[in-house]
């Protein structure tokens, strides 16, 4: 089973199930003021609808690998999609599972019209998540395969590109265990390490807009300048005039 299946897969667990639960009551705020025609969702096809439920954009349309649960089975890294036509782009753990994260960002960049929105959702590596990453990456399997990008190095492929970040929300306070005790014990736990330790959310939540910089015309270094646009003609009066003695 390719990784993105697994992931799916494993989203219908009782700790995925929670991290879905955190990271729709975290989005509510950023998609029921989002507005326009068109959104799309790349990855984790099966859980996108839920996400994308407050969503105000018109017409959504999930694209991912998988053969069911979404609209279109697409390359990432090649959209069939016309330039400047959509109004948002949410990347769900499309990033952490591509061979080349730069190339999604590009096509992003393509699709979306100016001051559209993009929204990166994926596992955060500075946290209790990431360091299971660290262990058990050779193993595989969801969700610790992949690729774990710090929120710093995100922000700036973005940059490059011309997008500037918005928002960075941090959700998902649990231990990356899957005990349902643990869990539910989590549920009491998680206002305390949301306000004291909220770096080690499992999530990053980053929210862009793509910036468009007007073209102004630039004057040839060789015209030669000048502070007057004529000689100025020398005053005539007195001129002739005689004096009584």
């Amino acid at each position: 089973m390719q990784a993105h299946l697994r992931l799916n897969s494993w989203y219908q667990s009782s700790l995925g199930q929670y991290l879905l639960e955190q990271l729709q009551a975290k989005l509510d705020s950023v998609l029921s003021t989002s507005f326009g025609y068109y959104a799309v969702t790349i990855g984790c096809e099966s859980i996108a609808a839920d996400l994308m439920d407050s969503c105000r954009i018109k017409h959504v349309f999930r694209l991912g690998h998988a053969e069911t649960d979404h609209d279109a089975m697409v390359d990432s890294a090649s959209l069939p999609i016309a330039a400047d036509s959509t109004d948002m782009v949410v990347l769900v753990h499309a990033l952490s599972q591509a061979n080349d994260p730069h190339a999604i960002l590009r096509e992003v960049d393509r699709v979306l019209i100016p001051d559209g929105k993009l929204i990166i959702i994926d596992f955060n590596p500075v946290s209790l998540w990431g360091i299971r990453h660290l262990l058990q990456a050779w193993l595989d399997d969801a969700p610790w395969a992949g690729h774990y990008y710090t929120a710093g190095r995100l922000k700036d492929w973005t940059s490059l590109l011309g997008f500037e970040q918005t928002h960075h929300i941090k959700c998902g306070h649990v231990l990356p265990l899957n005990y349902q005790r643990l869990i539910a014990r989590s549920r009491i736990l998680t206002k305390f390490s949301e306000r004291w330790l909220n770096f080690s959310g499992a999530l990053n939540v980053m929210v862009f807009e793509k910036n468009t910089i007007p073209l102004t015309p630039v004057r040839s270094r060789w015209v030669k300048r000048q502070i007057l646009p004529a000689a100025v003609a020398r005053p005539t009066v007195g001129r002739g005039m005689k004096y009584d003695k």
